[in-house]
């Protein structure tokens, strides 16, 4: 008690879906497919990732502290976007597809392990920034997909038609998620111990007491 509701604004969006048959779920669906990053907006330097890493749920719930500002969003880039992943999913070229938002592309990997425990191995360029920016920043438009690899080609194509980047980072693998920031291990871990605290995050949360929290969330590593 005593202490301020953490903002958080909502947008919800409703639309129609034409035929059901086209649509795609964010979770990978088998071993031995594509990982590929779409991305619309340009990575700032370590100035702007600095600043926008300060809004990040992974300042807030790790670091204990917010600064900065939110990640800057160009409409026009995401609206670009929005039309590349719907030619893309229209041409049934791509299997899954899931934004990376709220936590950034580690989180969105791992969620999209959970459904069928399809891991991932991910190679990801740092780009001089430090891994936490890397694996949690939350930086705008961008989108992991999985695809079949001879479909990669057509898939960045498409994406250079709409002016955005399409960047291979990976492969579906069983079981188990590994993702290497400029060769080093940022995230190695079982699918199913990530999926364990995801799902029994609301609960850890509820514990009040730091050490009790620590212990029901099973905590993690990241390098």
């Amino acid at each position: 008690m005593g202490e301020a509701i953490y903002p958080t604004p909502v947008l919800g969006v409703v639309g129609i879906l034409e035929d059901v048959h086209q649509a795609l779920l964010p979770h990978f669906r088998e071993p031995g497919r594509a990982i590929v990053l779409l991305r619309a907006s340009e990575p700032g330097d370590l100035t702007d990732a600095q600043s926008e890493f300060g809004s990040s749920e992974y300042a807030k719930e790790v670091l204990g502290t917010v600064w900065g500002f939110p990640p800057s969003l160009e409409l026009e880039r995401e609206a670009a976007l929005e039309k590349a992943i719907l030619e893309m999913i229209h041409s049934r070229l791509i299997d899954s597809a899931h934004d990376c938002s709220e936590g950034g592309i580690a989180i969105a990997l791992a969620e999209s392990t959970f459904a069928h425990e399809v891991g991932a191995a991910i190679q990801l360029n740092a780009g001089g920034l430090a891994p936490e920016f890397v694996l949690f920043g939350e930086d705008a438009s961008r989108i992991v997909i999985s695809c079949d690899h001879p479909n990669v080609a057509r898939i960045k194509s498409l994406a250079g038609k709409f002016g955005i980047s399409a960047e291979s980072i990976g492969e579906t693998i069983p079981e188990k998620l590994e993702i290497m920031v400029d060769r080093r291990a940022g995230v190695l871990a079982p699918v199913r111990a990530l999926r364990e605290c995801y799902e029994s995050g609301v609960e850890a949360a509820l514990h009040t007491d730091p050490d009790a929290r620590a212990a029901a969330s099973g905590g993690y590593e990241s390098a």
